[in-house]
This record gives structure tokens, sequence and C-alpha cells, in this order.
């Protein structure tokens, strides 16, 4: 049993339910962002026949299992990726209920475990990981850091930010968490943009450029131009964050300094935690352009581990760093032997990334929380 007097089951069996449900829309976010394409609009169609799939054709799990697996209308079959996606999303929210229990930051991990299987099944498919969710993904981390540091009751990590950052252990002053911490929120998104702007000028000459028709070109420039809507939407969104958090440090901070120094804080350790995470593999990344002359990983796997740094911190960041380099190891070895090319086998490196940061995000904590007389 919990505060609200019901018990833990409970929780889970809702869990599992709103996961199915989260899981059926990302499988939208993965079929079509790598397209440039509305999540929203149209409504979800066969992608065999086009038709219109119907509300009780399109429940979690249960749709699939009724239909045996075709469409209703052309009785083509469906890719089994659609209830993977559904079933993982539900096992993986009622972990989370276990791992977190029935509190509000158990939200924040809901939202944060959607994004990391969405970049998952859309690199392992593309071998891409899609600016329109990695941009709204980062400012979503700074935003959910800096709300557990100051208003979770939950014990996190900490780290004395002193020793990178003078005048960390300095008198909290308003002024200075509202500037500063504003600062961060504004230039999260446009500091994605200028690593995307840079890119190409410090290693474009080592890029193996493909020859596409015309066609196909012009594809690529719409997908880019509606990526880039989404871009100025975050960049936006994180404009109206700065001055939400400046507001509420001003005129609310007065009252109640400790949360809002504990805020502050937090959202210092998780811009900390970006630059560390996507530091180092931006490093790698270049030690590997300079010296094999070849794109060895994707800018997109830098800005991951950037959303994972400024979600779970430093320690966290190191943790996902580990776990997925031998997951990628492992992976690789398999993948080397089992293709023609061998080690010139391509790897999904955010495959490697979202699956590291799924299992440390369950491991983090104890794993299973009962509130019991809570």
């Amino acid at each position: 049993m919990n505060q609200f007097g019901l018990p833990l089951a409970f929780y889970a069996i809702f869990a599992f339910i709103f996961g199915a449900v989260i899981g059926s829309f990302l499988n939208v976010v993965i079929h079509r962002a790598p397209q440039g394409l509305s999540v929203v609009f149209p409504g979800s169609r066969c992608t065999s026949c086009g038709a219109a799939i119907r509300a009780f054709d399109n429940l979690p799990l249960l749709s699939y299992t009724i239909l045996r697996g075709r469409c209703r209308s052309c009785r083509a079959r469906i890719s089994a990726v659609y209830p993977l996606v559904e079933l993982l999303a539900g096992l993986m929210f009622v972990a989370l209920i276990f791992k977190t229990g029935p509190a509000w930051e158990v939200l924040l991990e809901f939202v944060f475990a959607g994004a990391m299987i969405a970049l998952v099944f859309i690199d392992a498919r593309h071998h891409r990981l899609p600016n329109v969710i990695t941009y709204p993904a980062f400012v979503f981390a700074l935003a959910a850091a800096t709300a557990r540091a100051g208003w979770s009751e939950q014990t996190s990590f900490t780290f004395d930010l002193s020793i990178i950052i003078p005048g960390m252990k300095s008198e909290f002053a308003a002024w200075r968490a509202a500037l500063f911490g504003g600062l961060l929120f504004a230039l999260a998104a446009p500091g994605f943009r200028l690593l995307d702007r840079l890119d190409p000028i410090l290693f474009g000459k080592y890029f193996e450029w493909e020859e596409v028709d015309e066609a196909e070109a012009e594809r690529e420039v719409e997908i880019e131009r509606r990526h880039d809507r989404v871009i100025y939407a975050t960049m936006i969104i994180g404009l109206l964050v700065a001055i939400a958090w400046a507001a509420l440090v001003i005129f609310l901070s007065p009252g109640n300094q400790q949360v809002y120094e504990e805020a502050y804080s937090g959202l210092l350790r998780a811009s900390a935690g970006a630059v560390i995470g996507g530091g180092i593999v931006w490093w790698l990344r270049a030690v590997y352009f300079f010296i094999r002359r070849v794109e060895g990983m994707g800018l997109g796997d830098v800005k991951m581990m950037s959303v994972v740094g400024a979600f779970f911190g430093w320690q966290g960041a190191f943790g996902v760093l580990l776990l997925g380099s031998i997951l990628g190891s492992v992976i690789g070895v398999i993948s080397a032997y089992r293709s023609q090319r061998g080690m010139k086998a391509p790897l999904p490196f955010g495959v490697c990334l979202g699956v590291a940061s799924l299992v440390v995000m369950l491991t983090a904590t104890p794993f299973f929380r009962w509130y019991v007389g809570q």
C-alpha cells in the first residue's frame, strides 16, 4: 500500500496499459520521424495499402493478436516490431513503477524511456538519430533534472561542482541563478545547432558523400526543412522555459531558498553531465576521424549522450558509456563475423547507448521499492 491507499499492483497494471498505449504512439514516431512526416496527421494507416486503421484495429497488443499480424484490408503482414515496441514500453513502465514507485518523478522517467526506445529502433532501422527527438529531449532532460533536484524527496547522486565551476560554494543569489540558469535553458537547443553547423566544417573532408538522384536529393532537403521546424520550435520552448525559470527564481526563491538552490545545483549538474557525456563521445569521434580518415560515430550519438548526461548526471553518463561500449563490442564482433564487410560493418551505436540507458535507469537505485506504510 502507499499514501493513496492503493496496492502497488494497481499502479503496475495501469503502467503497463499506459506504456503499451505510449508504445503504439512510439511506433508512429519510429516510422514517420526519419521521413520528416507529421506524427499527428494523418491518422494511422497500413504501410502496404495505405488504408486507414480503424480505432478498434489500433488497440495496443490486442489488435495485432486478434488480426493475427495482418492488415484487415489487404491482409499484408504487419511487422512484429509494432507489438514488440508496445510490449517493451509496457514492461519498461512497469519496471519503473517498481523502482520509483507511484511518485510524480516516474512520469519524467516514462518520457525519457519513451525517447530512448524510439531512438533505439530508429537507429537500428535507419542508422540515424533524428534531431526532432534529440533536440526536444535535451531541453526536457535539463528541466527534468532541475525539477527532481529541487522538488523530489528521492536521493540522487551529487557532485561538488565548485571543482569545475568557481563560485559554486558562494552564497546563493537569486539573480545569478536566474541569469545563468536561464542561459543554460535558452542555449540548449542552439548549442546542438552549433554542433550541427560546425561538423561539416571540421570533418567534412572525411565524410563519404554518396551520390543520389535529383528526386532523392529533393526529398532529403524537404525532410531537413521539416525537421528544422521542430528545431526552431524547440529553441522557442527552451527560451520560454528559461523565462519561466528566471521568473520563478526571482519571485519565489526568497520564500523557499533551499528548494531553488537545490534545483539550480541540479541544473548545473545536468549541464555538466551533458558536457561530459557528449564531450567524451565527441572527442572519441574526432580522434577516430583524424586517425582513420572516416566517420566512426555519427553526431547523433554525441547529442544522444548529451541527453543521457543531462538526465542522469555525469556518473550515470559514465555508466551508460561503459555498458554501451561493452554491448557495442559484443554486437560489433557478431556483426563483423556475419557480414561480408568484416570489421567495416556499420554499428548503430545509438542502439547500444539506448539499451544501456534503460538498464542504468532501472539499476541506479534498488530495483524493487515497495511503498509499504508510506
